[in-house]
This record gives C-alpha cells, sequence and structure tokens, in this order.
C-alpha cells in the first residue's frame, strides 16, 4: 500500500490531468463553433463545467478544501475562469 503523500500527489495530478483535458476540449469545441460564424460560449460552458463538478463532489461525497485536489477545486477554478470572461471586455 502505498503512503498517503504518494496517494495524495495521484490524485492531485489525476484532477489536474482531467481539468486540463476537458478545458482542451472546451476549447476545440467553441474554436470551431466561432470560425463557423457562431458566438463565443467559452465562459458560459465553464459555469456549466462548474455546476457539472460541484454536482459531482456533492454526489461523492468529496470534502471541500481537503488534503488533495478534487472536483471542489475544479468547480472552483472554472468559476474563476467563467467571471473571468464575463467581467473583461471585448472576451465574453
Amino acid at each position: 500500500m502505498e503512503p498517503a503523500s504518494q496517494r495524495t500527489r495521484t490524485c492531485s495530478w489525476h484532477v489536474i490531468t482531467r481539468f486540463l483535458l476537458k478545458l482542451a476540449i472546451f476549447s476545440l469545441i467553441c474554436s470551431i463553433q466561432i470560425a463557423s460564424g457562431g458566438p463565443n460560449l467559452f465562459f458560459d460552458i465553464a459555469v456549466l463545467a462548474a455546476g457539472a463538478c460541484i454536482v459531482l463532489a456533492l454526489h461523492s461525497r468529496e470534502l471541500p478544501l481537503g488534503r488533495s485536489l478534487n472536483y471542489w477545486d475544479e468547480a472552483l477554478v472554472f468559476g474563476l475562469i467563467s467571471h473571468l470572461g464575463k467581467g473583461l471586455p471585448g472576451l465574453a
């Protein structure tokens, strides 16, 4: 059995990889949408992703501010991305 610190690092890397993969997929979808003449919905998708992460965190009973990264942290980052996009003129 692995030590607790090793499991925490492995779990955190799993969450970081999952987040970056979601971000890449959202960027690809939104770039195709913008290229076809549609509106930029990246920040709206980020809001939906934050909501989905909150639902998944509640379903899996993860604790906010845990020792390793989890769905709560992912929801926080997606929420920050969406508010950044809504707050800066010309991005939304």
